[in-house]
């Protein structure tokens, strides 16, 4: 018997996602965390409320600060990566894919992969004869962590590579390609990325790196904030700083799961940042 859709415009939930004892996409959104699906998170999933995942392709093991999302729906992938508060992640955008070795005698993964890297692999038992045995030397270890800083906006197509670290408040334009780390504030383009220009003067981004607003719970204050203006709005933050009127953002911080289609989530003791 065919499953029933439901209406136009109504939220479908893949029939993994509604196995009893797992949370589904209105639960998670009740803990601070915005889906559609949410078919694309693998591992685990670290991040401060409120956040929003709207179904990238895929993303494995990440962590992300409060206010940050992911517009890339069925697009993005984005993989061990910890990005900070107030990132914006276009479509078509990959951060931090696995690697593979290139001076080796085979670039393939039945070389140097693990079960646990690769489970799907092994299903098949001719990739289970071919690859390393459970208890054999480790041949090849995959560069580590990728970090995106506070407030960076990534654009559409872009790509960065595994265990660069992106400074806070950069950009990263359409379709670059990005191979070395980015200083703070930077705008880069091309492929291999290079750095444009500052999206400001040296001073202030200096004051900018001193102030660090993301910090800070901004709500009770955006009516005397001009966003607009760079320069204003970080005067206007450093005297509200300055008079002790800047409480701390201390967003409730969850660890999301999902095993076998299913969610499972645990509240913990302390935001990712403060």
């Amino acid at each position: 018997m065919t499953a029933e859709r439901p209406a136009p415009g109504a939220p479908f939930y893949p029939a993994a996602e509604q196995q009893p004892g797992g949370l589904k996409p209105a639960d998670l959104l009740e803990q601070g965390l915005c889906v559609i699906e949410g078919k694309g998170i693998t591992g685990q999933l670290v991040y401060e409320r409120p956040a929003y995942v709207f179904d990238p392709r895929r993303i494995k093991n990440c962590t992300l600060g409060a206010f940050s999302y992911i517009n890339g729906h069925y697009t993005s992938s984005l993989y061990g990566t910890k990005m900070g508060r107030y990132c914006s992640i276009a479509e078509s955008v990959i951060v931090g894919a696995p690697e593979h070795p290139v001076d080796q005698f085979t670039t393939h993964p039945f070389s140097f992969t693990r079960r646990e890297h690769l489970p799907h692999f092994y299903q098949l038992e001719e990739f289970t004869r071919l690859a390393p045995d459970e208890d054999a030397p480790e041949t090849y270890r995959m560069p580590g962590q990728t970090t995106i800083g506070h407030d960076v906006w990534i654009g559409a197509g872009a790509f960065v590579k595994r265990g660069l670290t992106i400074g806070d408040g950069a950009i990263i334009a359409a379709h670059a390609v990005v191979t070395r780390d980015v200083p703070p504030y930077a705008i880069v383009v091309g492929a291999p990325a290079k750095v444009l220009r500052l999206r400001t003067s040296e001073a202030l981004v200096e004051r900018l790196s001193k102030l660090q607003w993301w910090r800070y719970d901004l709500a009770p204050h955006k009516r005397s904030i001009d966003f607009r203006d760079m320069e204003t709005a970080v005067a206007t933050l450093e005297a509200l700083l300055a008079a002790g009127k800047l409480q701390t953002l201390l967003p409730p911080t969850y660890r999301l799961t999902r095993e076998r289609g299913r969610f499972s989530s645990e509240l913990l003791p302390r935001p990712l940042y403060t």
